[in-house]
């Protein structure tokens, strides 16, 4: 009997243990399992979120810093067309302002202290070199009337590495192409976008012998914007003459900390960065976008630079004098937060401003404010 009784207890004792054991397992298993689900989420956060930043979509805005900025200097903003040479002699453009503040829609440097800037609006359009210091408009061609005039680029005839001004319509699906130094109109290109911004990778202060030993139309780049929220990437012909429609080869939409940033607007190239600058249509906001990404890098906020123009009440009359118009002066634009020089239109100042790093702000709470603004003008 006794015997019995222990040999009972031994086999409970190793049902007992076995029991014991199989719910160790049972439970390093669950462990081990839900170690592996945390392992798998965390892994697949952090590449959820790099893929976001990577790609210019993180809800959370990763080194996107936002200045604000510092006036350094006011110039005037008038085209006077007694005093520059006039490229087509006799075209006269209706005077439906009375302003004669540029309606500006592109604007460039072609060396420290001159700047080329086209002129929009129907029957009032023109294309003006204009020297910064003084005002004064040194060559200008009045734009038939059928064309609405927007952004502007520099561009190389790649056959002939002959300067030209290439000029984008509005409505028209019309590039015009003008001769560099002349101001004569050369040719006209189709192409399929509503014109806004246009901007070129050329460095205005190179020489063309320069640029011919640099082979540089191997590389030379031609952007636009459409006032949507893409950044078009357009194609150079070899030769402008023989040529009557440019076709887009490339498009990146444009992002910034998790809002897709439609209305982009008049764009320039920064040389020393290889980024381009773009203006926000209907916001003071000017954002800079990574070309291969689409995703912008800083947002700048010049809010409260159009009550320091001359006659700022004149201005604010109109509904259409929003901020338009970046510049990078070539002698600067090596350095990697360059001064800005900006305007808008109808505006009687240009402004070169100094960007300035704003603690204050963030991407996300100044991107609130501008789909304020845009819900406001539509």
């Amino acid at each position: 009997m006794a015997n019995k009784l222990v040999a009972r207890k031994k086999i409970a004792t190793h049902i007992a243990r076995e029991n014991s054991r199989v719910k160790n397992k049972r439970s390093i298993k669950k462990v081990v399992v839900l170690v592996i689900i945390i392992c798998m989420l965390i892994a697949a956060t952090i590449l959820l979120i790099l893929h976001f930043v990577l790609n210019g979509n993180s809800v959370y805005p990763i080194d996107i810093g936002v200045y604000s900025y510092e006036i350094l200097n006011k110039y005037e903003h008038v085209h006077d067309p007694t005093i520059g040479q006039q490229a087509n002699v006799g075209s006269i453009i209706h005077q439906r302002y009375t302003t004669n503040h540029p309606f500006t829609q592109g604007l460039l440097y072609i060396d420290g202290n001159t700047l080329i800037e086209s002129s929009g609006l129907y029957a009032v359009s023109y294309l003006r070199r204009f020297n910064l210091k003084t005002g004064s408009t040194e060559r200008f061609y009045n734009i038939t009337n059928n064309y609405f005039a927007e952004g502007i680029a520099l561009v190389i005839e790649p056959e002939t590495y002959r300067k030209f001004i290439f000029v984008l319509t509005y409505k028209e699906n019309t590039i015009l192409v003008f001769d560099y130094n002349t101001f004569e109109l050369y040719n006209t290109f189709e192409h399929d976008l509503v014109g806004y911004g246009l901007t070129s990778n050329l460095d205005p202060i190179h020489s063309i012998q320069d640029l011919r030993n640099g082979k540089f139309a191997n590389y030379q780049k031609l952007w636009a914007t459409s006032g949507n929220e893409f950044l078009y990437e357009l194609e150079i012909p070899n030769n402008f003459k023989n040529v009557n429609k440019i076709n887009i080869i490339n498009k990146k939409k444009v992002t910034c900390a998790g809002f897709t940033m439609k209305h982009v607007n008049e764009l320039e190239y920064h040389l020393q960065e290889k980024t381009i600058y773009a203006n926000i249509f209907m916001t003071n906001l000017i954002i800079e976008i990574d070309i291969s990404k689409g995703s912008c890098l800083k947002i700048i906020n010049l809010t409260g630079l159009i009550d320091h123009n001359t006659h700022k009440k004149s201005i604010g009359r109109s509904r259409e004098s929003f901020l338009n118009g970046i510049a990078i002066n070539p002698v600067n634009s090596k350095e990697a937060l360059p001064n800005l020089l900006v305007t808008g239109k109808f505006w009687p100042n240009l402004f070169e401003i100094k960007l300035v790093k704003n603690s204050a702000l963030n991407a996300h709470s100044v991107l609130v404010e501008y789909f304020k603004a845009i819900k406001h003008h539509h």
